[in-house]
């Protein structure tokens, strides 16, 4: 993946170094064609094509250190590296340190799409990049009043003690504040 995306921005920085030098390939005609005798024309035509020299030049330059680093990012070592975070990508994803942003830089590089459907339970089918699928199949999460609701082990409690005791007794056993007051 790595390698196909360096590939994917070498051929940016090509594109980019070809567009340069068709601009400065183009001042240069214009400035040939210029007449001689109008000074003021060719000396703008000049500085124009000395721009479009400096920005190809430019070009060039970042093209070429672009590489070197690229060059670095895939020696062996580096590899190395990158294999080992594969291999331990819960300790990578737990780590302290790993923010957020590149947790989803992270799902990004593995998964391709996600789909959910709501039925009874919410079937989960995850697409990796590798072509691997797996399907997860979740309980469909409690609504807010659902989760707050008192449980029915306290009502069933609550009721019971109803039938020996007053509302200020329960409230006194189970630490309960009944009312305003």
């Amino acid at each position: 993946m790595l390698r196909a995306r360096l590939e994917e921005v070498d051929q940016l920085r090509r594109r980019q170094m070809e567009h340069a030098r068709y601009e400065a390939e183009l001042a240069r005609t214009r400035f040939m064609q210029v007449d001689p005798n109008n000074r003021l024309v060719a000396d703008t035509l000049e500085a124009d094509w000395n721009d479009k020299l400096r920005a190809l030049t430019e070009a060039r330059e970042q093209d070429e250190q672009q590489r070197q680093k690229d060059r670095t990012v895939l020696d062996e070592a580096s590899r190395q590296k990158v294999l080992a975070l594969a291999q331990d990508l819960p300790r990578l994803w737990h780590d302290p340190n790993t923010s957020d942003q590149d947790r989803k830089r992270m799902v990004r590089l593995l998964v391709e799409d996600v789909t959910l459907t709501k039925a009874g339970q919410i079937p989960v089918q995850i697409r990796f990049k590798g072509g691997t699928t797996r399907t997860l199949h979740l309980p469909i999460p409690l609504t807010s009043w659902q989760a707050r609701a008192t449980s029915p082990d306290v009502l069933r409690q609550i009721d019971q003690l109803l039938e020996n005791c007053t509302d200020a007794e329960i409230a006194a056993q189970t630490g309960i504040s009944i009312g305003g007051g």
